[in-house]
């Protein structure tokens, strides 16, 4: 049986505990139910936030995300891949992963992740 990497080891990229601001919506509903939250962490892969929105595993959404590292606002597009119901019937815990990112995405991910590695290593 082949071995599976455990706990932090089965990720691909590094995860980093940051609470920049994001709003998102379905892609296919742009501008209906928009809302706004915090980020619990994120990755060159995806990001993970709460909401009052309960998404179905595989709904496509646009997420504007803001940071301190450029002025504008960044638009990612992902995938709900895994929800997690926090206060029943109120707030959710969605998982969703990066699809389509934009060059502009790329760099600010590595942004992010480079800012915040250096700052753990002091």
């Amino acid at each position: 049986m082949a071995h599976e990497p455990q706990g932090q080891e089965r990720r691909q990229f590094t995860r980093i505990r940051k609470h920049f601001i994001l709003r998102f919506f379905l892609k296919d509903a742009p501008g209906i139910d928009l809302e706004i939250s915090q980020i619990e962490d994120i990755s060159k892969g995806g990001i993970c936030f709460t909401s009052t929105m309960n998404f179905k595993k595989g709904d496509a959404l646009i997420i504007e995300l803001r940071t301190p590292y450029i002025a504008d606002v960044i638009n990612f597009e992902g995938t709900i891949v895994a929800i997690q119901e926090k206060v029943k019937g109120m707030i959710y815990q969605n998982h969703l992963q990066f699809q389509n990112i934009t060059t502009a995405g790329t760099a600010i991910l590595e942004k992010i992740e480079q800012y915040n590695s250096k700052n753990e290593a002091k």
